[in-house]
């Protein structure tokens, strides 16, 4: 097999070498940077002899009737090795004005004979793999357009020798390691109008920008510079995009710096030290995306903003803004994200929000707002999530809003909301998640509330206020609902069996509310349920066995209740329990060592019953147990000698018990 391959290999290049003999020169040096490649990446590179001159996959040769220009584009292959054979080959065609080597394997350092390549106007290396310093080489030639090296391994510096690129228009140094300072002589490049150099460890303070500065675009982004944005990069009056985002600037931002930035469309500078007043001169009509979000920003949110009828995107959040929210945000008809959140804003919400019916999303959480909810809001048809929770809004929620048909989110939990759930809020067919707890609102509620929804909801947080009547029976309609949390309330009846019937559940809190009644005992079985709290209710009669086909419970508490008969022994099968707490009920029995099964138990509280017999030894043996509450009961006997296995054990009460005889020496073991 071997010799058959060498004998195949012979006869190849034998061909090959008759083919190029009369093949034009251009072809030749493309068959020669073909054969300087790894043997795998030659077999990707197929000349095809059918055309006059080089045509393979990925190169391109066409003539525009004056003039012969090559172009070369390897993005579909996996090419790995050195280039510097390779671009030997390459820089001998005469009329070769544009390499693409992007999105390969190209390992090893960029070969600075690419500065030979004297007609290049672009090199495009970027989504590779190379490694070690830029080579200054690269920038000898002033008719280089475009240089992408982005997305590579670089490290050291940006040469200074980048002044030499006087053609220059756009330039990529992304996602690298890149260090040390940003040249003045990048910034005073003539004709750049794209620089893209964030994602590396660029340090030190931004240069000064030139009074020609001719940037459109300009990506400083994830670097670790020092200082504050220079005064001077109003300058570039061309300046269409500037993202900043966690570069570590700071200081007080000087309105010089925006005020002659009129065609600026998207600016981020979020993720700083910014500080002081957000300047007046920032907002103007050409503004489309805007994100200060993650800094010092105080004072109060200009009236101006009103002038940026472009901007669609607005990111104020996590700064120490205050005052009121501008009427004049009614002007902005073509925004979509309005985020506020955590900030000290007071005051209202203004109705004009009302006409901004582009909005998809507004978040106003952690604020100071108060009064009521306008009713203009109702008009937001666009708004899909609205979070307003942990402010002081008060009153009740509008009735119309159930007119918000694209809602998918409603936070208003920790607000001071009185009155009822407006059953227009079943009309919200898309609505998924609903959080009004720790508000004051009362009444039931809406009984159909889940029935029209599709997907479904997928979680409920009504916990903390005073609803009465009973649990809604179409929560679980749509079979998408995650998490139930009803706690705190005043709700009656039975235990909600059809959630069990819910398979996409997982957490159920009904804690402290007014349920009461027997648990069926063949309930249904939900494999997918980890946490369940009915503590604090009145439900009675024998704890079913059938948890135990609750496989994934992780806590289950029936505290505070008036469960009668026995544990069931059933409960050892579950393999995920850690924490078991059936504290003040009317249990009777013995505890049972089945419970030690549990290998994950790490709570167990079962004070406060009338439970007999002795404490099991192998519960009191459990290397993974830490709180073990057994105190207010009748047990007796004495206490296992066995405590000394359960090293982690830092919690035991068995006051109020009829235990006897000796303390065994084994407690003192306990760490």
């Amino acid at each position: 097999m071997f010799l058959f391959l060498v004998h195949c290999f012979i006869f190849f290049a034998s061909i090959v070498a008759v083919l190029t003999a009369s093949l034009p020169q251009d072809s030749v040096h493309l068959i020669g940077f073909q054969s300087s490649l790894p043997e795998a990446s030659q077999q990707l590179l197929p000349w095809n002899q059918s055309v006059s001159h080089c045509k393979w996959k990925g190169v391109t040769c066409y003539s525009d009737g004056t003039s012969h220009v090559e172009s070369l584009n390897f993005m579909d292959f996996l090419l790995s090795g050195t280039l510097d054979k390779a671009v030997a080959n390459l820089c001998r065609l005469p009329r070769l004005v544009s390499l693409d080597l992007s999105g390969n394997n190209f390992t090893g350092a960029i070969p600075a004979m690419l500065a030979n390549c004297s007609q290049l106007d672009t090199i495009l290396l970027n989504d590779n793999r190379f490694s070690g310093s830029i080579p200054p080489e690269i920038f000898k030639s002033s008719k280089i357009l475009k240089l992408d090296l982005g997305f590579n391994r670089l490290n050291g510096t940006i040469p200074s020798e980048v002044r030499h690129s006087t053609s220059l228009q756009y330039l990529g140094l992304w996602n690298n390691f890149l260090g040390g300072n940003v040249p003045k002589e990048l910034f005073d490049l003539p004709n750049l109008t794209q620089l893209h150099i964030h994602t590396n460890n660029l340090t030190g303070p931004l240069p000064d920008f030139p009074s020609s500065c001719s940037l459109s675009v300009l990506l400083i982004h994830q670097n670790r510079f020092s200082g504050s944005l220079p005064i001077s990069l109003g300058n570039c009056h061309n300046l269409t995009a500037f993202y900043a985002t966690s570069t570590h600037l700071g200081g007080v931002v000087s309105p010089e710096v925006f005020r002659d930035l009129s065609n600026l469309e998207f600016l981020y500078l979020d993720d700083n030290n910014f500080e002081g007043e957000i300047p007046e001169t920032l907002w103007n009509g050409s503004l489309q995306e805007l994100s200060l979000s993650r800094n010092n920003f105080n004072g109060s949110i200009s009236e101006k903003i009103g002038d940026c009828h472009q901007i669609n995107y607005i990111d104020l959040s996590v700064n120490k803004l205050s005052g009121q929210i501008p009427k004049s945000v009614g002007d902005l008809k073509n925004l979509n994200n309005l985020l506020l959140y955590d900030n000290m804003l007071s005051g209202s919400l203004p109705a004009e929000l009302g006409n901004c019916t582009s909005l998809v999303e507004i978040s106003l959480v952690s604020n100071f707002i108060s009064g009521e909810i306008p009713s203009e809001l109702c008009n937001l048809q666009n708004l899909a999530t609205f979070n307003a929770f942990k402010n002081k809004i008060q009153g009740q929620i509008p009735e119309c809003i159930g007119r918000i048909s694209e809602l998918k989110e409603l936070a208003l939990y920790e607000n001071r909301l009185t009155g009822k759930i407006p059953h227009g809020i079943t009309n919200m067919t898309k609505l998924a998640f609903l959080s009004l707890a720790h508000n004051n609102l009362t009444g039931e509620v809406p009984p159909d509330l889940g029935k029209n929804n599709f997907p479904g909801l997928v979680k409920v947080d009504l916990g903390y206020n005073i609803f009465s009547g009973q649990i809604p029976s179409e929560l679980c309609n749509g079979n998408k609902l995650a998490v139930l949390t009803l706690e705190n309330n005043h709700f009656n009846g039975s235990f909600p069996t059809n959630i069990a019937k819910c398979k996409s559940v997982y957490r159920v809190n009904l804690l402290n509310n007014h349920l009461e009644g027997n648990i069926p005992d063949d309930i249904e079985k939900n494999e997918n349920i980890s946490f369940l709290n009915v503590r604090g209710n009145m439900l009675a009669g024998r704890i079913p066995a059938a948890f135990a086909y609750w496989t994934n419970l992780s806590t289950i508490d029936l505290s505070e209740n008036m469960f009668s008969g026995s544990i069931p022994a059933e409960f050892g099968k579950l393999q995920n329990l850690v924490r078991l707490s059936i504290s003040s009920n009317r249990l009777t029995g013995q505890i049972p060592l089945q419970l030690s099964y549990s290998a994950k138990l790490a709570e167990l509280d079962l004070s406060n019953n009338d439970l007999s017999g002795r404490i099991p030894k192998e519960i009191a043996s459990s290397s993974v147990l830490t709180n073990l509450l057994l105190q207010d009961n009748k047990l007796s006997g004495s206490l296992p000698d066995t405590f000394s296995s359960s090293q982690k054990l830092v919690k035991l009460q068995l006051e109020d018990n009829l235990l006897e005889s000796q303390i065994p020496c084994s407690l003192s073991k306990l760490r």
